[in-house]
């Protein structure tokens, strides 16, 4: 053990994963009626929708993303 070395001065090797998700994540916010309480709800990795739970009684919440959508960010799940 005397001999073993750990080297931390190597970059991380950067995947796809990590240069898609260097901007800013989307996301909704979503009032939870339920629980009176506030969650951000983001976008799915398929990027086919946001999707999300409320973090209390764990109510699922999905909005389709497509054409003919809203330009609202906020909204109420009752």
């Amino acid at each position: 053990m005397a001999h073993d070395r750990l080297d931390i001065s190597s970059d991380p090797k950067r995947s796809e994963d990590t240069e898609k998700s260097a901007g800013p994540r989307r996301f909704l916010g979503v009032q939870f009626a339920c629980c009176r309480v506030y969650q951000r709800v983001y976008v799915n990795r398929e990027g086919t929708a946001y999707v999300g739970n409320c973090p209390r009684c764990g109510k699922h919440v999905w909005f389709r993303i497509g054409a003919g959508g809203t330009d609202e960010r906020f909204f109420t799940a009752y």
